[in-house]
């Protein structure tokens, strides 16, 4: 079984003239710093903030470059019980820090967010 591939923005970039974080995506590093063992579990990839993020790009792509996205090693047959996983060029996946978790948590037996 193919690894899930979660997308994150490089922790700090510069927008605006100011050093600026993704709340989604630091929302996921605390996940994966609760649930240590799902760095392991998951390939995980870090991305710039600028767009065009050529490998979401490539994998999903122009439409779909959010950070956090977690791409499925393996095609869904469906939306999932929340109607959450989307697909692209094949692929099945998740965006945004809610629906990505409660993922997680549903396969590897985890607390699941509010």
């Amino acid at each position: 079984m193919a690894k899930d591939t979660l997308y994150l923005l490089n922790p700090f970039f510069e927008k605006e003239g100011q050093i600026r974080f993704c709340p989604d995506c630091a929302m996921m590093e605390g996940y994966l710093a609760t649930y240590p063992h799902l760095r392991q579990a998951l390939d995980i990839v870090y991305v710039d903030y600028a767009r065009p993020r050529a490998i979401l790009v490539e994998r999903l792509g122009e439409d779909h470059q959010n950070a956090p996205t977690l791409i499925l090693g393996e095609a869904a047959p469906d939306a999932g019980p929340h109607g959450e996983i989307q697909s692209a060029n094949g692929l099945s996946f998740l965006s945004d820090a809610r629906p990505i978790t409660r993922w997680l948590a549903q396969r590897f037996e985890l607390a699941a967010p509010l």
